[in-house]
C-alpha cells in the first residue's frame, strides 16, 4: 500500500497532495507477465465508473513504455469484452512516476492487535511489513481467504515457525472465519 502518480513529494494519508492511493505488485515475468496480472486486475474491477477523487482514482500505473502499451491493450480487450468503447473505460493509465510506501497504520489491514505487535517486532518499518511474505499470505487469509483451501495454508503456516501463541491466534482467527 502506498502512493503514485503525483508530484507532491513525501506523501503521507493526511497531505496526499496529486498522489493516488496504491498497491505495487512485484512479480517474477518468468512465472506470471504483466499482461496476466492486468487481466486479474480488470476481472475484479469495474471500469465504467471512476472515484471523483485523485486520492481513491481508478488507474494502472505503469513503470516503462512497454507497460504502458500492455496496459492500453488489455484496456481495449476489456472495453471490447463490455460491449464499450475504449473512451468509455473511466479507469486511467498512468506513469507511477515514485511509489511511496504509506505509514505503516496502512499496511496489511486484516492483521490485528497481538498479531499485529508479533509483526511490528519483526518489520520495523512499512517497507519491510509492506514486502514480508508472512504477513502479506496472512492478511490475505484473515481478511478474505482469497476463496482459496483453508488446510493448504494451515501446512503453509508450519513453514513459519511462529512462536506458539501466534500460531494458535492466527489458528483461532482462521476458524473464527468461517
Amino acid at each position: 500500500m502506498g502512493y503514485c502518480g503525483g508530484d507532491k513529494e513525501k506523501p503521507d494519508y493526511y497531505s496526499m497532495g496529486d498522489h493516488t492511493e496504491a498497491i505495487s505488485i512485484d512479480f517474477d515475468p518468468t512465472l506470471i507477465s504483466y499482461s496476466e496480472l492486468l487481466g486479474y486486475f480488470w476481472k475484479g474491477h469495474r471500469c465504467d465508473r471512476n472515484n471523483s477523487s485523485t486520492q481513491y482514482m481508478n488507474a494502472i500505473f505503469y513503470r516503462n513504455e512497454e507497460q504502458q502499451k500492455v496496459a492500453e491493450h488489455t484496456l481495449q480487450i476489456r472495453a471490447a469484452g463490455l460491449n464499450i468503447e475504449p473512451e468509455q473505460v473511466a479507469t486511467k493509465i498512468l506513469p507511477v512516476k515514485e511509489f511511496t510506501y504509506a505509514e505503516k497504520y496502512h499496511q496489511k489491514y486484516a492483521l490485528r492487535g497481538e498479531l499485529r505487535e508479533y509483526l511490528n517486532e519483526i518489520y520495523p518499518d512499512a517497507k519491510s511489513l509492506a514486502d514480508s511474505t508472512l504477513a502479506t499470505r496472512l492478511n490475505g487469509y484473515l481478511g478474505n481467504g482469497f476463496g482459496r483451501n483453508k488446510q493448504e495454508f494451515l501446512s503453509e503456516l508450519e513453514q513459519y515457525n511462529l512462536p506458539s501463541s501466534i500460531d494458535k491466534l492466527v489458528r483461532n482467527r482462521l476458524e473464527s472465519l468461517r
